[in-house]
C-alpha cells in the first residue's frame, strides 16, 4: 500500500451545483507517481516545504496498524528516506511551521495522533538532515476525562494564530459527543520536549465518525469532516466570541461516499480552493470549492484513488514534476 502524488495545474472557472453532476462526464487525473510501500495501511499524509531547497522538501505519511504502525518520510520521488516505528496505531498527521522555543529560535513540528496510546507524538524537523527527531513530552495525552472511543485521538490540524505565533493542535475522536466534538491544545515547550495545554472542546456533531481536519491560519477557519453529513466551518482561535458553526457544507444523499479528506490549496493570502474528498471504492472523487466568502461550490474531478481517507494540498512549485501537488492514499 502506497501513497499517490498528482500533479496538475488547479484552473477551475466553471460553477454548477451539486444536483447537475454527472460523475461519468468528470473530467479524470492521473497519477504523477506512487511513493514506496508503507508496511500495512497508508491513511493520512502531510506536505513539509523545506525553506531554502523547495525541491529537498518531504511527503510524510502515516501507516495506522495498532502496536506496529509507523511514521514514513518520503523524498518527492516517493523513496522512503526515514520510517519511525512502533507507533500504537498512528492515525492522522499535520505540519506546522516556526514553534517558537525561545525569542531567537522556533522550529517547524509534525504532530501526530497515536490512537492506542490516547495521546499526540511530536517530532522536529532538521532542515540540514531531512530527518524527523521526537521531541513528545510527558503531558501530550488527549481527552483525559474520557473513556474508550470517545478518549482515542483521530483526526489532527495544527493552528498558528497570526497575532502571538501560538501553535495550537485540533483533535477529533474516535467517536464522540453531538457537542464538544473536537480538543483544542496548546503546544507548550518544557526544556527539551513539547508538551500540551488542554484549552477547550469546541464543535457539533450529527453522531457520525470524525477524522479529518484542516485548518486556515490566514483566515482563522477550521473545517471538520462530520462523515455521512458534511464539512463544518468554524473559527479556530480559542479568544474568539464567535463559538457556533459558521457554516455547513451538506454532503447528505448528494455524495456517493463519505465526506473524508481536507486540503487548502491557497493562491494568495485570503484566495484559494478547498478540496473534499468523496471516498469510494472505484475512484474517490474531489470536490472543489471556494476558500473564501461562504465556499461556494466549483467543479468536481476523479482519481483512480481507492478509499481515499487523508489528503493534502500545495501551490508551491516544489521541482519539474510537481508544480502543484495532491496526496492521496490509495
Amino acid at each position: 500500500m502506497f501513497f499517490l502524488i498528482i500533479s496538475f495545474v488547479l484552473y477551475v472557472n466553471a460553477c454548477f451545483g451539486h444536483s447537475s453532476i454527472n460523475t461519468e462526464s468528470l473530467p479524470f487525473i492521473k497519477e504523477t507517481i506512487a511513493t514506496q510501500s508503507v508496511q500495512t495501511d497508508p491513511d493520512d499524509p502531510a506536505i513539509w516545504i523545506h525553506p531554502n531547497q523547495v525541491e529537498l522538501s518531504l511527503i510524510i505519511g502515516t501507516d495506522k496498524t495498532a502496536r506496529i504502525g509507523g511514521l514514513y518520510v518520503f523524498d518527492l520521488n516517493g523513496k522512503i528516506i526515514q520510517r519511525i516505528s512502533n507507533l500504537d496505531r498512528p492515525n492522522n498527521v499535520d505540519v506546522e511551521y516556526g514553534f517558537k522555543i525561545n525569542e531567537t529560535c522556533s522550529i517547524d513540528v509534525v504532530v501526530v495522533t497515536e490512537r492506542r496510546k490516547q495521546r499526540l507524538r511530536i517530532f522536529s524537523v532538521n532542515i540540514r538532515t531531512r530527518q524527523l527527531y521526537e521531541i513528545t513530552g510527558s503531558n501530550t495525552y488527549v481527552f483525559i476525562d474520557s473513556n474508550g472511543h470517545e478518549a482515542a485521538p483521530m483526526g489532527i490540524g495544527l493552528y498558528k494564530r497570526a497575532d502571538d505565533k501560538k501553535i495550537y493542535a485540533i483533535v477529533s475522536r474516535k467517536s464522540g459527543p453531538r457537542q464538544d466534538y473536537l480538543g483544542q491544545y496548546e503546544l507548550i515547550w518544557n526544556r527539551d520536549s513539547i508538551d500540551l495545554k488542554f484549552i477547550r472542546y469546541f464543535g457539533n456533531s450529527q453522531g457520525s465518525e470524525i477524522e479529518s481536519i484542516v485548518v486556515d491560519d490566514q483566515l482563522g477557519f477550521i473545517y471538520y469532516s462530520d462523515e455521512g453529513y458534511g464539512i463544518r466551518k468554524y473559527n479556530v482561535d480559542p479568544n474568539t466570541d464567535q463559538n457556533e458553526q459558521i457554516s455547513f457544507i451538506n454532503t447528505t444523499n448528494i455524495w456517493q461516499g463519505d465526506s473524508e479528506g481536507l486540503a487548502l490549496y491557497t493562491t494568495s493570502d485570503k484566495n484559494g480552493y478547498l478540496i473534499i474528498t468523496d471516498q469510494l471504492e472505484h475512484g474517490t472523487i474531489f470536490h472543489i470549492y471556494e476558500r473564501q466568502g461562504t465556499n461556494s461550490y466549483i467543479k468536481s474531478i476523479k482519481t483512480r484513488a481507492v478509499n481515499t481517507d487523508g489528503i493534502e494540498a500545495t501551490s508551491n512549485s516544489l521541482n519539474a514534476n510537481f508544480p502543484h501537488v495532491f496526496i492521496m492514499f490509495n
